[in-house]
């Protein structure tokens, strides 16, 4: 089903404008939705569905448009299409009937039955620290429609301190009075991302609520998480890592990792140690970029994106 949200074209161009990207045109993408799982998904299509087809999974707190800047490039190349995982953007929550669940668990089969929906033969698949992590479980088990695998800077092992902050910074933004406190803490704590870039990406993650402005994310605990204690947290992570060690090690779709130069999230050791771990896999580091590679960086992201996937997709 496809459904046209408001013109945010204008928006969209002054954000180019700011980080100097100059696209050759500047192009919104269709809104579509589907059901699945019991939940309403909502995803982005670039359009140009001649071209070979590229899937985009988002982070955790982002959505389908942290891509987009990134999309106006790809889109001249690749059928470029990315959805909103469950609990993120304009997608449904995970129900209750499900909140006892693991989540990894449920956006593994989120991702099998969004591409079973999309039907394609072939395509490649890219995804960023959750969205990441969600493509290598993807990879290790139903390889056969993929042609390629990007992973965004994020391996079994990661640095904890990273993931502290972005913690901290959602818990003290959860809710806002006026969408310009909100783009005034997000220039604080990513100065190296322009502010027009940073606006841009607020429209499109920020909901109104009565209290004025909030994430449209879903922050609920589970279950599983209540009352554990710090030791049985660490376990629960390192649990984590191993099982995400043996998806590695399965992949055998040529792969390519990326981390950003300035990543907190990704140290240069583990994304070494992540390819060394599979048997086709490939390491860029993309400049001038923290772990959003995609947003700090989209040209850089998608000339690498491009280098790589060329070689491997038949046109």
């Amino acid at each position: 089903m496809t459904q046209q949200m408001t013109d945010y074209r204008q928006e969209m161009r002054e954000c180019a404008e700011a980080i100097g990207l100059e696209p050759p045109a500047i192009v919104q993408p269709e809104d579509r939705y589907v059901d699945l799982n019991g939940i309403r998904f909502h995803y982005l299509d670039w359009g140009n569905e001649h071209l070979p087809h590229l899937v985009l999974l988002h982070g955790g707190s982002l959505t389908a448009h942290t891509w987009d800047m990134a999309s106006l490039v790809l889109r001249e190349r690749y059928h470029v299409v990315a959805p909103d995982q469950r609990g993120h953007g304009d997608t449904g929550w995970t129900p209750d009937g499900q909140i006892g669940r693991d989540n990894g668990d449920l956006m593994l089969e989120d991702t099998k039955a969004f591409i079973d929906h999309l039907g394609y033969d072939h395509l490649v698949l890219c995804g960023m620290s959750m969205g990441g992590m969600n493509s290598i479980r993807y990879a290790s088990r139903y390889p056969e429609r993929l042609d390629a695998l990007v992973i965004v800077d994020i391996a079994p092992v990661t640095m904890q301190q990273g993931l502290i902050e972005m913690e901290q910074f959602r818990r003290e933004t959860e809710t806002m009075r006026r969408f310009e406190d909100f783009l005034e803490r997000a220039v604080n704590f990513n100065p190296q991302r322009k502010p027009a870039h940073l606006k841009y990406s607020l429209l499109h993650s920020l909901k109104q609520v009565d209290d004025g402005w909030t994430w449209k994310q879903d922050h609920r605990r589970r279950p599983a998480m209540e009352g554990m204690s710090e030791d049985e947290m660490k376990a629960a992570r390192q649990q984590r890592a191993e099982a995400m060690w043996a998806d590695v090690k399965r992949i055998e779709v040529p792969t390519l990792l990326m981390r950003g130069e300035i990543s907190k999230i990704l140290s240069p050791e583990a994304a070494a140690d992540t390819v060394a771990a599979m048997s086709d896999c490939e390491q860029v580091v993309i400049p001038r970029a923290g772990h959003s590679v995609q947003g700090d960086n989209p040209r850089g992201f998608a000339t690498e994106l491009d280098a790589f996937v060329s070689k491997r997709v038949p046109r």
